[in-house]
């Protein structure tokens, strides 16, 4: 997958989290994270997708298999902005800031 194309399947996985089509987003996003295993943005995706279908165990999941491979794989840790998406939903407060595109870690 090209750039270009990941990044426009991004912008689908956002507007489908806006519309509160949660189901589709987390469909969306489970295929990018599998295609794109390092990439944070997809990674937050589903995690914000997860939480807002109800399934905050599943998100917080997702951070931590995130956590082990970059960790395991690469020797670096999460991003800040994706450390805090992780830590809002362990508060499990995260906020519409949190939820939202605004949220996304590029």
């Amino acid at each position: 997958m090209n750039e270009s194309h990941l990044a426009a399947c991004e912008v689908r996985v956002d507007a489908l989290l806006s519309a509160g089509r949660f189901q589709e987003a987390v469909g969306d996003a489970v295929a990018l994270v599998e295609e794109h295993p390092y990439h944070q943005n997809v990674h937050a995706q589903l995690m914000r997708a997860l939480y807002a279908s109800g399934r905050r165990a599943a998100a917080l999941e997702v951070y931590q298999s995130l956590r082990r491979r970059m960790s395991d794989d690469l020797g670096i840790t999460p991003s800040p902005t994706t450390r805090s998406l992780h830590h809002a939903m362990l508060q499990d407060r995260p906020g519409q800031r949190y939820l939202s595109a605004a949220g996304a870690v590029r």
